[in-house]
């Protein structure tokens, strides 16, 4: 049997997160070791405690995909052979496990037990945080410019769900954002000008599986699946890009780019 550690975020799904836990050990055929179980305590705990486990076959995130995404950078600071990562769903978009193939808490029960896995690609991100140089891992996007995330609140989530939060935080996010300048650069392409957002997608659809990011991107072909939205007015953007992101159909609109890549590059101050 595998040594499994579950690493659970009490904060997911707006405080609601210790349902999804109370769910699993009813379905779990074994009685689980209060030491296999750490909660988290702040924003990038989950990664600082992936990072440093040891004798653990897999690590399970009991959470979200912030939870899911903290731990899978830290496995990857792990030595080869690397722990593998589980999900059992406690967010509110769950976006990594639906893209796994985890739709429900039994499915995680499972597919741990039964000792099933896929193998996927993920995104490797270099950047700069607080003015330092710093790395971290994604499994389904990567964002250089617009994002609704900074005006999406967990209660917004709970009462309203992942779709209808990311909506209302878009909406919210486009009244103060300004496109800045932006240099990209790919492997047989260049990119530069006053840019909207540039969206580097491993997985067609994120937010609860409703919003499509990049319409037939494939999370195992090697392959990023690129958008460049370059600087347009706020009433196009709400009339007509805005519209057509959870259908995919943006990526038909004048002067938007889409396209694979396996490398790219965003400059901008």
């Amino acid at each position: 049997m595998s040594r499994i550690l579950y690493i659970r975020n009490p904060a997911a799904f707006g405080g609601s997160g210790p349902a999804a836990w109370d769910s699993f050990q009813q379905l779990w055929p074994d009685a689980i070791d209060p030491q296999d179980v750490l909660l988290t305590e702040r924003p990038g705990h989950a990664r600082e405690i992936a990072a440093a486990a040891e004798g653990f076959d897999v690590l399970a995130a009991v959470g979200g995909d912030g939870t899911a995404g903290e731990i899978l950078s830290g496995i990857m600071e792990h030595p080869e052979p690397r722990p593998k990562l589980a999900v059992i769903p406690g967010g509110t978009g769950n976006g990594i496990a639906r893209n796994a193939g985890v739709f429900s808490i039994a499915d995680a029960v499972n597919a741990l037990s039964g000792g099933r896995g896929r193998v996927f690609d993920i995104i490797k991100i270099d950047c700069q945080f607080d003015g330092r140089p710093a790395y971290r891992y994604a499994f389904l996007t990567g964002v250089a410019g617009f994002t609704a995330q900074p005006m999406i609140r967990p209660w917004m989530k709970r009462l309203l769900g992942s779709q209808w939060a990311t909506y209302l935080g878009t909406l919210m996010q486009l009244i103060a954002y300004r496109s800045p300048s932006m240099n990209v650069r790919w492997e047989d392409g260049e990119h530069s000008g006053r840019t909207v957002m540039v969206i580097i997608a491993n997985a067609e659809r994120v937010g609860g599986g409703s919003i499509c990011v990049a319409p037939g991107a494939l999370a195992d072909d090697g392959e990023l699946n690129v958008s460049i939205i370059p600087a347009i007015s706020r009433l196009t953007m709400v009339l007509r890009v805005f519209p057509k992101i959870p259908t995919g159909e943006y990526v038909h609109e004048p002067g938007v780019q889409y396209f694979p890549a396996k490398r790219i590059e965003v400059i901008s101050d």
